[in-house]
């Protein structure tokens, strides 16, 4: 090797390793520090010195903390086998039948996406609540509670896990089928035999997805648990009721150690499964009467029950006073007669804006450099597992972590309290690992002989980048940019702890107003939301099939 090629070799080595040093301390800072003053906060007293266990000892001592962790897993298994089972069978019905209104059904399901976790609470309110338009013909049922929680569950996690198993039964190969037909196997055979075979581990997956989001949601136990007691209401109890910072640090680190294990067993099945896929789409299947009506109105069903759900609270949003006068007014929608003016929904639109913007710029850079930057493998990797770690820490733990780490007279972000420079930090960080996996598979995909065709032409390897790096990923950029965006418009659990009163958010309100029996105002503002995500949407759906179709007339 000449003395000019290890030259150049050191230089890239040395270039590589400053590059990825931008994006871990972006993460330490977002995850790290976190989480070690979470962790310090834990074995210490509310006066910051150290007592060790005691507050872990306490914890388990106290039957109360106890029942709200044995109810969190309890809620979460019925929600992740109801939620799991239904899905599958709508995935089904979506690959493997020739239903009526596929597409629409794809659309139609996914509509929770677009809504915090909240506003389908508001909508069984409205059905199943005290005075609501179902329950009425119901006795001895209370909504407030475990069956309260199970159906908000449900209803929040069904769209998750059918785009999971989706995704995960287009990708059996479709000639199995063909050689299954061909011997003559039924149509239970082959199910038995290809379809539920090739997707044990998608299905896995998607248990401990539902699993995970259940144990971690805020929203829908502050709302319908009543005084059913459930780990993520507790950690708010601990730190906003009785200004217990330690106690509520010792039970996030709890609600942390279930979530890990899912998280884990989440990736290896995720992996297990990835190695089963195959690229070839899934044929037109044949026909069946029998086959296609029963699928048609078993997959409708939880469609519709979803769409009631939603669209209760829209009209909600429009009547004069529920349940006694169903009169159209606009009235509810005068923010400023409930305190609260517009000012909460624009500071969401400002939030998702600079969260889409800068999330896309920093999780595309990390995972490029992550990949591409010559540096050593203890390095790559200690990014890479920083990028991963925010997906098994929940909104509301983040959040609490974030009070400990920067709410210090010694702390560089101590300024930022209450601002949106912070409410932005910590929900790209929140949503930081989906965007980073997202980009690894597509700068994966691309060629690395683009950069070493660009250094043989002399051409700086930043300049390559922007030329053509960034224009090969462009659909994967848009698809991030509204993916951040949307889940910036909806999230509550992240950033419960974080805002101030010149930046409250449109999903805090909601919870805010249910919290002071504003139901028709709080569904105003959530439909709001809804309108504005389903806007957004369309205006990311036309741009794609737009850049389709031009690169299909090129």
């Amino acid at each position: 090797m000449s003395v000019t090629t290890l030259f150049q070799k050191k230089q890239s080595q040395l270039s590589g390793l400053l590059l990825l040093t931008l994006p871990l301390v972006f993460l330490w800072s977002g995850v790290g520090e976190p989480l070690k003053q979470l962790l310090i906060r834990s074995v210490s007293n509310n006066d910051g010195q150290y007592i060790g266990f005691k507050n872990f000892i306490n914890y388990f001592s106290n039957s109360g903390l106890v029942d709200a962790l044995l109810h969190s897993v309890f809620v979460s298994l019925v929600v992740m086998v109801v939620s799991v089972s239904i899905a599958f069978m709508v995935a089904f019905g979506l690959v493997r039948s020739q239903l009526w209104g596929k597409h629409a059904l794809q659309a139609l399901i996914q509509i929770p996406l677009f809504v915090p976790s909240i506003f389908p609470c508001l909508g069984l309110i409205y059905l199943l609540g005290g005075q609501g338009l179902i329950s009425q013909y119901l006795t001895d049922f209370d909504l407030y509670g475990p069956i309260g929680v199970i159906l908000g569950g449900i209803i929040f996690t069904l769209p998750h896990a059918v785009l999971l198993l989706t995704t995960t039964l287009r990708g059996i190969d479709s000639r199995l089928y063909q050689a299954a037909s061909c011997l003559g196997a039924s149509s239970w055979r082959q199910f038995t035999s290809i379809t539920l075979a090739n997707s044990a581990y998608g299905i896995i997956s998607a248990c401990f997805v539902v699993f995970t989001l259940t144990m971690t949601d805020f929203g829908i136990a502050k709302v319908l648990a009543g005084q059913y007691s459930m780990l993520a209401t507790e950690i708010y109890k601990q730190v906003i009721g009785q200004q217990n910072f330690s106690m509520g640090a010792t039970i996030s680190l709890v609600l942390i150690v279930p979530t890990c294990m899912a998280f884990f067993v989440d990736g290896w099945a995720r992996k297990k499964q990835a190695r089963l896929a195959n690229n070839q789409t899934v044929q037109d299947v044949n026909p069946s009467t029998l086959r296609d009506v029963l699928l048609t109105i078993v997959c409708w069903l939880p469609c519709a029950a979803l769409l009631m759900v939603i669209g209760v609270v829209v009209w909600g949003s429009l009547i004069s006073y529920w349940p006694y006068d169903f009169s159209f007014t606009w009235a509810n929608y005068d923010f400023d007669a409930f305190g609260y003016g517009w000012q909460p929904y624009w500071n969401s639109l400002i939030l998702a804006v600079m969260v889409a913007v800068f999330g896309v710029i920093i999780t595309f850079f990390t995972s490029y450099v992550s990949l591409r930057a010559t540096a050593p493998k203890f390095i790559t990797g200690l990014v890479r597992f920083f990028a991963l770690l925010p997906l098994s820490i929940p909104g509301t733990v983040l959040g609490l972590a974030y009070i400990f780490a920067f709410n210090r007279p010694d702390s560089w972000l101590n300024a930022w309290q209450g601002t949106f420079a912070i409410l932005a930090f910590n929900t790209i960080v929140h949503l930081f690992s989906v965007s980073f996996l997202t980009f690894n598979s597509t700068v994966g995909r691309l060629e690395s002989n683009y950069e070493h065709v660009g250094r043989s032409l002399s051409v700086p390897q930043w300049l390559t980048f922007f030329r053509v790096i960034v224009p090969l990923s462009q659909l994967t950029l848009l698809d991030i940019f509204f993916y951040l965006f949307v889940n910036t418009l909806t999230t509550v659990s992240a950033v419960v702890f974080l805002y101030g009163s010149n930046t409250i958010l449109a999903s805090i309100v909601i919870l805010n107003m249910d919290d002071s029996g504003n139901l028709a105002a709080a569904s105003s503002m959530g439909s709001l939301l809804l309108v504005t995500a389903l806007f957004i949407k369309s205006i990311h759906v036309f741009i794609i099939n737009k850049g389709k179709k031009n690169e299909y007339c090129k």
